[in-house]
């Protein structure tokens, strides 16, 4: 009987329920937030990406994003007229475009330091172990992820 033939306990069962419901409510909440700061999730997402990982061309962030360059061209408008990034000429080259975050809109820090405030008591109740595991199985869960989304574009 191989790994995957093996029949799952019911707690892990209960954790994979609980990761789907999880990952709707985090879409869920990516679009509200993204309706409230008047932009959509894409350009929401593509924010946090250049806030996260700093200045890229367009040219590399259509592609981290999923998104064809004219998309991403469009998005990059969205992204400037709601405060989230400016765009500059590459001065090495002229035909690439360098997009560089600005500080997330303070609306949007809001309203993450609201889950991260509740997140924070939920976790002070756990070990620091307890913690440990819990980062491993989400990293590990992640790769999965990552994977899978790699094949699928690829597909």
């Amino acid at each position: 009987m191989s790994v995957q033939d093996k029949p799952l306990p019911d707690p892990a069962i209960a954790y994979m329920q609980m990761m789907r419901k999880f990952m709707r409510l985090s879409t869920e909440w990516i679009n509200v937030a993204a309706e409230s700061l008047g932009v959509n999730s894409t350009d929401l997402i593509a924010g946090s990406y250049l806030s996260e990982n700093g200045s890229m061309t367009a040219g590399e962030l259509a592609k981290v994003m999923g998104i064809t360059t004219g998309a991403m061209t469009i998005a990059i408008d969205r992204l400037e007229r709601a405060g989230f990034a400016t765009r500059e000429n590459d001065p090495v080259d002229r035909r690439k475009v360098i997009i560089k975050p600005k500080q997330l809109p303070a609306k949007l820090l809001t309203m993450q330091e609201s889950i991260a405030r509740e997140l924070h008591s939920i976790f002070a109740s756990y070990s620091d172990d307890e913690l440990l595991r819990m980062t491993t199985l989400a990293r590990e869960v992640m790769l999965v992820f990552e994977k899978e989304i790699f094949l699928l574009k690829r597909s």
